[in-house]
């Protein structure tokens, strides 16, 4: 049996030295033999599984999932994603010749998603803000897509940075259709100012409302970074904001309550505070303040702002 020392299995396998040392110790992922002088000896069966390891790592899958795997599961696993990308080929010559349309559209983003095409993630992306209303955009293309990441999120097939960088991407296309809602919001609007707490992570939900609201042609300040309650509060005044919604989802308690008092000081009475996501990070003093309105999905969002 032909046996390879760790600099030829790494050349062989496309993985650097270091990187098959931290697989071996952290994941097990092959134990090769030993020489005499303590050496590593890989055999074929080591570097061809090492090789399938570096291919589906490639398409983004986790070492940690997949490393104890054996080359029989991880050949039936790189015959599926071989079977998707040459879908996904065909997929991409066809894009310029086709409209977009929702069920397409997602079907195509979620077979993205299972291959980490970041680039047909944005080009799907590119054309549905462009063809969809917001509204549209929101409950049938943004909505099951958070469902479909959040899925390979807690199966271990996309990771927090692969998520961040779908994330970011969403917001990017996104901000097209914020940047024209300034220009086409009705006079008679409300305006709403859209941030958070805390730094925004991963989640899409608020990014969403702010989506709805251009639908109603409502005027929108959507801040995707973190303000300081006194520099939210200069910019409520500023900009003279009839709503201030705020992302609650995964805040804490003590720090979300002092950021909503130091608010409350600041504005005036007649500004309203929409909370939206986990309701239970806030005390029942504050469900009884008459310029708090908590609101849990999206869809009650989108019924909240047809009321108004």
């Amino acid at each position: 049996m032909l046996e390879s020392s760790i600099q030829v299995a790494s050349r062989l396998c496309g993985v650097g030295v270091h990187t098959l040392r931290a697989w071996e110790k952290r994941y097990a992922a092959v134990t090769p033999q030993r020489a005499e002088n303590g050496r590593r000896l890989y055999s074929e069966e080591d570097i061809c599984k090492l090789q399938m390891l570096n291919e589906l790592c490639h398409h983004g899958n986790s070492i940690s999932a997949i490393a104890n795997c054996s080359n029989v599961e991880l050949s039936q696993l790189l015959a599926k994603f071989t079977k998707k990308e040459r879908l996904l080929e065909h997929l991409s010559d066809d894009y310029e010749k086709n409209e977009a349309n929702s069920p397409n559209a997602l079907s195509h983003l979620v077979l993205a998603l299972d291959t980490y095409k970041l680039d047909v993630i944005s080009h799907e992306l590119n054309k549905l803000v462009r063809t969809l209303n917001p509204k549209d955009l929101v409950h049938n293309i943004l909505m099951p897509l958070l469902q479909e990441i959040n899925t390979r999120v807690t199966r271990g097939a996309l990771s927090s940075d692969q998520v961040s960088a779908i994330s970011s991407m969403i917001r990017f296309h996104a901000g097209d259709i914020l940047y024209l809602s300034h220009r086409q919001a009705a006079r008679s609007g409300k305006v709403f100012i859209f941030s958070s707490p805390q730094m925004l992570g991963r989640d899409l939900g608020i990014l969403s409302c702010a989506l709805l609201c251009t639908h109603y042609r409502h005027k929108i300040f959507y801040f995707d970074h973190h303000l300081s309650s006194d520099a939210l509060g200069q910019t409520v005044e500023a900009v003279n904001a009839d709503y201030v919604v705020l992302d609650t989802t995964h805040q804490s308690l003590t720090n979300l309550e002092n950021y909503l008092t130091k608010l409350l000081y600041q504005l005036k009475q007649n500004k309203k505070f929409i909370l939206f996501g986990d309701d239970q990070f806030v005390s029942e003093d504050f469900y009884k303040h008459r310029q708090f309105k908590f609101i849990g999905s999206l869809q009650k969002f989108d019924d909240f702002l047809k009321e108004i």
